[in-house]
């Protein structure tokens, strides 16, 4: 089954350039599909591939330009990564790999409020983060491919309560998250599990999650030349 690639692209050295470039003329390969451009941002999707060969061109007829693009699989759960790949002059250099978490929590929302949620999620996704950080290093890598070579499963659980609401969030893989919710009882002192609903779909992230992780200037200011 092949795997649809999103594609976020950026002129770092001039953010007007790619609005006088037709899209179009970007694509080389029949199977890519422009989607849209958002502050300076071509958005592009692919079929079994990514667009890496055609900014690879595209660094070649501008090569005084530098352009950042950061692609994604939208068909893995467990194990997707963001890539942002710097390119300049026809040659290309991965700069950053950071995990595209996948996670669904709108059955928690939904039970115990926007507000105290997000208080819950801001520290579950501070030690999730720091977690990821530690263990993104080229040894630690190597040794995790091996681990999934011999189908070894890990997952990292962090919990996270206040008087009235608890989170559990447990990592499994690269970028899963796995999230319980549980509200105290007033009858007892025990937390009780709030339930999916059996029509909800998981989805990759929540969109207002998807919103953060676009694009925008300052992902790039502290990227090297």
């Amino acid at each position: 089954m092949a795997n649809d690639y999103n594609t976020e692209l950026v002129c770092k050295t001039n953010s007007q350039l790619l609005q006088k470039i037709d899209p179009r003329d970007i694509i080389k390969n029949r199977n890519s599909r422009f989607i849209s451009c958002k502050n300076g941002v071509y958005y592009f999707t692919t079929r079994s591939g990514t667009m890496h060969e055609n900014i690879v061109v595209l660094s070649m007829t501008y090569p005084m330009e530098v352009f950042i693009a950061r692609y994604r699989d939208d068909d893995i759960y467990y194990d997707s990564e963001i890539q942002t790949i710097k390119y300049k002059s026809g040659k290309s250099k991965c700069t950053k790999i950071e995990p595209d978490y996948w996670y669904d929590i709108s059955h928690i929302e939904k039970k115990i409020g926007k507000e105290p949620l997000e208080q819950l999620l801001k520290v579950a996704w501070r030690y999730i983060k720091r977690i990821d950080a530690m263990s993104d290093t080229p040894k630690t890598r190597k040794r995790t491919e091996q681990e999934r070579k011999n189908k070894i499963k890990t997952s990292v659980a962090i919990i996270v309560e206040n008087d009235d609401f608890k989170i559990e969030a447990t990592k499994i893989g690269t970028s899963f998250v796995k999230f319980l919710g549980y509200v105290k009882e007033a009858s007892a002192p025990r937390w009780q599990l709030i339930e999916k609903e059996k029509n909800l779909v998981v989805g990759k992230d929540q969109q207002d999650e998807k919103n953060d992780n676009e694009l925008n200037d300052d992902d790039y200011i502290d990227l090297p030349l």
